[in-house]
């Protein structure tokens, strides 16, 4: 019985511990009404934008990312150190092997994030818009949006909204 109660304590202690800790971290990937969206070996230029969490890599290329107002987006730090001001509301990062997070906060502070290059991958649970527009030759890379099936990028603009 005592044997019972003491790990009893130890879990409530644990819990509370654990509470404690994990309470003010971000819940990344909870943003309500959000559709889970997959990019794949995309090579063009998608737009993802509104509210949520956006992990990415692009090969080679560009990430802008804009400030839409309310609050502001959140970057993983190893991003913030190769990311430049372009404008008040503006970072951007060019290169090779570009690797980033990007989400709302604590704050749902809206965020748009432009990816351009070749290589571009990238998953997360979004509310919002995301507009892809492969390059006109070569491969595409693929897609799929809430689980359905992959899909080839479009070579013309296509503009799919992300809500549940």
């Amino acid at each position: 019985m005592r044997r019972a109660l003491v790990l009893l304590a130890v879990a409530a202690l644990a819990a509370g511990a654990a509470e404690a800790a994990f309470g003010s971290v971000p819940v990344l990937l909870r943003t309500p009404g959000a559709e889970y969206i997959e990019l794949q070996n995309g090579n063009g230029r998608a737009a993802v934008m509104r509210r949520g969490a956006l992990f990415l890599t692009i090969r080679h290329g560009r990430l802008r990312v804009v400030d839409l107002g309310q609050g502001r987006p959140h970057l993983n730090p190893q991003c913030q150190r190769r990311a430049r001001r372009v404008s008040a509301r503006t970072v951007e990062v060019r290169g090779r092997n570009i690797g980033c997070r990007i989400w709302s906060g604590d704050d749902g502070g809206p965020w748009q994030a432009i990816l351009s290059g070749r290589g571009i991958n990238a998953s997360g649970r979004v509310a919002g818009s995301l507009t892809l527009d492969a390059y006109d030759r070569g491969p595409t890379g693929r897609y799929r949006i809430g689980g359905q099936a992959w899909r080839p990028w479009p070579r013309r603009a296509g503009t799919y909204g992300l809500s549940r």
